[in-house]
């Protein structure tokens, strides 16, 4: 059944046909019958770009073709994810295969691999996502359907807070999982054989050197507002040229990694989902944690998953208190799992750990400068516009069609031109002139936790000597 585009589309045979294909996993027999059904947005507008998330709440009859008697009444709580309706947007997915890496992360990868680790490990490892329901990806339809796990008590902790050290170890435990449990499994059965998808490319960071370009100069412009940092200014203006060239080398040149593996991508506050529950003497303690938002995993380095995490979503404080604890309870995570599996990773004690994480400061630090500006800022989420509502109306089909086709056009172009070194100037120019709202907002500190953050991460770079790497 040809799947829907956007919330619009959905409609009571598609969502009878897919919850039929997913009971039929459990029962061959089973007939799904909507009885009713609600539809709405998961998400404020400005909070996702890269597609329409939807909060898709069913109740229905479940029951065995031919035996009406046996029926019974299910609600279903899902989340409905398709490609974003803008042109740019969707063609930078569909250039870095964001979308083909999710859905097979939900409808096999996590699957293939939790198997293996409960044999070689006795199930001690799990990789938790919300379930998978339903998927499709062609070249010119993308759904994916996966439970909504809010219903059942998990929640991201806000982003504007931060994890605390309990939060963090949580999540650096199951991101040790995922790693371990990725590589012994490559040991045996070649993961990107299997998976090419998830080869490492050079598309993320083609159209981050950019973002982080026009991110560091609202830096500078910040911290001239300041005039206290006038030492830190002059080394940021003095490594903006060299700055997309250091990136590089310790980005894609995958040669220098110690060992690769499946890794995240996006690691960070707001794709982390915990499940909390109270003791008997009423101390809120996390029960579990769920992992979501897989479209930029790939074979790549795994210490930039623990960068991501600690310098987008922890505090300065956090870093300095715990940091060290943080970082050691991933590695005896990660060194117990492998050895488990019967994988030891030769040549990777705390000590030679460290040493490619410290090696590697420098990504960690422009992933948070990036991140914390796109996501802290009030400025960042009015970046997202929905696009134009000229051609919305019914009345306006026939006009929507063309201007639609003209924008995928554009978008193709512009994408293309991206990707291209010798269009780097005009892309930083450009990039530069959507983020400057951001760097008006740092200069005007009406935002205190962007600030702070933004700040905080500043100072920690240049008291560590990340910042001296950047003017050499």
């Amino acid at each position: 059944m040809k799947s829907p585009s956007s919330s619009a589309g959905i409609t009571k045979p598609w969502m009878e046909f897919i919850l039929t294909e997913y009971e039929c996993k459990k029962d061959p027999r089973t007939a799904v019958t909507v009885l009713s059904h609600t539809v709405k947005s998961a998400t404020k507008p400005g909070e996702s770009f890269n597609a329409e998330l939807i909060l898709l709440d069913i109740k229905a009859n479940v029951g065995c073709e031919g035996a009406e008697d046996a029926s019974m009444e299910r609600e279903y709580n899902l989340i409905v994810k398709f490609l974003t309706e803008d042109p740019l947007s969707t063609e930078l997915i569909k250039r870095c295969g964001y979308h083909i890496k999710e859905l097979k992360m939900y409808s096999e990868v996590i699957q293939e691999l939790n198997q293996f680790q409960a044999t070689h490990a006795g199930g001690q490892y799990p990789l938790n996502l919300p379930e998978f329901i339903y998927g499709k990806c062609t070249d010119k339809e993308y759904v994916l359907v996966m439970q909504n796990i809010k219903v059942l008590g998990f929640e991201t902790n806000p982003k504007r807070e931060g994890l605390d050290f309990e939060h963090a170890k949580v999540a650096v435990n199951h991101i040790a999982r995922l790693h371990a449990v990725s590589y012994a499994y490559d040991k045996t059965h070649n993961f990107l054989e299997k998976f090419p998808c998830f080869q490492f490319s050079t598309a993320i960071s083609a159209f981050f050197k950019p973002v982080v370009w026009a991110s560091l100069a609202n830096c500078i412009t910040f911290l001239k507002s300041k005039k206290t940092y006038q030492d830190m200014v002059q080394k940021l203006e003095r490594g903006r040229t060299t700055l997309p060239v250091k990136f590089a080398a310790l980005w894609d040149d995958q040669s220098r990694h110690r060992f690769l593996c499946l890794t995240h991508g996006d690691f960070w506050n707001s794709n982390l989902m915990y499940k909390h529950s109270n003791t008997e003497g009423g101390e809120q303690v996390i029960e579990s944690l769920k992992l979501i938002d897989w479209q930029i995993a790939q074979w790549n380095n795994p210490v930039f998953d623990l960068h991501y995490l600690l310098n987008t979503s922890t505090s300065f404080e956090l870093r300095r208190n715990h940091a060290e604890e943080i970082l050691r309870h991933y590695h005896t995570i990660f060194i117990e799992a492998t050895n488990k599996m019967g994988t030891p990773v030769s040549n990777w004690n705390y000590e030679q750990f460290k040493a490619e994480f410290e090696r590697t400061s420098l990504v960690g630090f422009l992933m948070g400068m990036c991140l914390i500006q796109g996501t802290l800022s009030k400025a960042g989420e009015n970046i997202n516009h929905a696009g134009s509502k000229c051609c919305t109306g019914t009345c306006c089909h026939p006009c929507k069609v063309v201007v639609d086709k003209v924008k995928t056009c554009f978008a193709k172009m512009v994408v293309s031109l991206a990707f291209k070194p010798s269009s780097s100037y005009i892309m930083q120019a450009s990039i530069k002139r959507v983020l400057s709202p951001i760097g008006q907002e740092l200069v005007e500190g009406s935002n205190e936790v962007l600030n702070g953050r933004l700040l905080d991460l500043l100072l920690e770079a240049d008291e560590k000597g990340v910042l001296d790497v950047l003017s050499l």
